[in-house]
């Protein structure tokens, strides 16, 4: 059999499809229909076995015209029929068993007093006796009861010592290691059981809480027995280590001076009613923690040398006496960005305070010891965080440290108007 028409493809191509006697009749015939060029007598005869209405490939059948009336309808019958399949189906697998995926199910926490957020009253109470006991248990199974650390201050009395005070082999920390070595596991296993086993029943003998409707765990002893340990490890580092003790006290004295900023601000607060009647304007725009001075007992520094030599300063300057010469002294340094008007307005209120502090010591009749304030003039230059307003800001000190730098223009966020009665309004 030959090819029915030319080939264009090159000598390496494969050769085409083949047709067989009844395409290459059919495909003639066609040809001969578009043609009327091409004599009968140069036209090949057909091979006897070939049949005009024998075709093997469709896709050379002539294909009936159909309306588009008629093509929707079949597309319309085909959905039906598809639709009629699926709700088969579904039926089918309803009628089988029913297959859930089951939801797991969350595991009930194994703590209730672990965290104070969202406890009651009674709960709080009985979390911090706990803790106590705990803390208690911890430091006589392992002979710390001698020790003055960093928390003691809530004290040891006689309702918080252990109840067990026979000899026992006393256990150690491994402060070198984590909270999950086993020999500080074996510790928090020991103060747990002896607290568990006197606190848990209330109609025991033992249980000394008070609130026997406040539930605990025994997995609330141990976060507790792990606290008191991340605390005294931290303690342990500082006494090992000379570089972790240097940074402890800066981040303690950092600590320590934001809680006395915030001190300050509180006692101000109170004068605010007195000062707008006074003065008839509105103080509160400056009662910013972060506008508050600095009260220092030493300077950061690490120099003995320097600290002392401030400590004798701070002494002579507070005029404390020979009995008085171990007693606290501050330095208050104030922010360098503030303006005289600001400084005037700290001072009006501070003077408000102290008079109001005055009056409350004739009526109690009774004078409160307050640590003495002493001020040589000196300033910080930390950038305030919150914004400031115009009479706020010391123009010679914004133009010493901050203008021209273009990072720190950036961090001085200042208001476009002073509110009433302070500034230019």
């Amino acid at each position: 059999m030959a090819h029915l028409f030319p080939t264009t493809s090159g000598p390496n191509d494969p050769p085409g499809p083949q047709l067989s006697p009844e395409q290459w009749h059919y495909a003639l015939a066609q040809f001969l229909s578009q043609s009327q060029t091409i004599p009968p007598t140069q036209l090949p005869t057909p091979p006897a076995s070939a049949s005009p209405e024998l075709v093997l490939d469709p896709m050379l059948a002539p294909q009936p015209q159909q309306s588009t009336e008629s093509r929707l309808e079949a597309l319309e019958q085909e959905i039906t029929r598809l639709k009629a399949e699926k709700r088969a189906t579904e039926d089918d697998s309803e009628s089988a068993p029913e297959k859930k995926r089951r939801k797991r199910k969350q595991k009930p926490s194994p703590y209730v007093l672990k965290s104070s957020a969202g406890l009651c009253e009674e709960q709080i109470k009985v979390r911090k006796l706990l803790m106590q006991k705990v803390k208690n248990e911890g430091k006589r199974i392992t002979g710390r009861l001698s020790d003055s650390d960093s928390d003691s201050d809530d004290g040891d009395d006689e309702s918080d010592l252990p109840s067990s005070q026979a000899t026992h082999t006393i256990l150690r920390y491994n402060f070198a290691a984590t909270v999950t070595h086993a020999d500080n596991i074996k510790v928090f296993d020991r103060i747990a059981d002896l607290v568990w086993t006197e606190q848990r029943d209330p109609t025991s003998s033992t249980y000394s809480l008070g609130y026997p409707n406040v539930s605990f765990t025994r997995e609330d002893l141990l976060e507790f027995a792990e606290t008191n340990f991340r605390s005294w490890k931290s303690k342990w580092k500082g006494e090992h280590y000379p570089e972790v003790r240097r940074k402890q006290e800066k981040a303690a004295q950092k600590d320590r001076q934001v809680l006395r900023r915030k001190e300050l601000k509180a006692n101000r607060l109170k004068a605010v009613s007195d000062y707008k009647q006074k003065y008839k304007r509105d103080p509160i725009c400056i009662l910013e923690t972060d506008f508050m001075s600095d009260e220092i007992s030493a300077p950061s520094a690490d120099d003995e040398d320097t600290r002392d030599e401030h400590r004798r300063r701070l002494v002579k300057a507070a005029h404390l006496g020979p009995t008085q010469q171990r007693n606290d002294v501050w330095e208050v340094i104030r922010p360098g960005f503030q303006s005289v008007e600001m400084s005037k307005t700290k001072n009006d209120l501070d003077e408000l305070v102290n008079k109001r502090r005055e009056t409350q010591n004739k009526k109690t009749k009774r004078i409160r010891g307050r640590v003495p304030r002493v001020n040589f003039g000196n300033t910080h230059n930390r950038i305030p965080r919150s914004t400031l307003y115009p009479f706020m800001l010391s123009q010679p000190w914004y133009d010493e440290h901050v203008a021209g730098n273009e990072e720190l223009e950036g961090t001085v966020m200042i208001f476009s108007k002073d509110p009433r009665g302070f500034g230019d309004s």
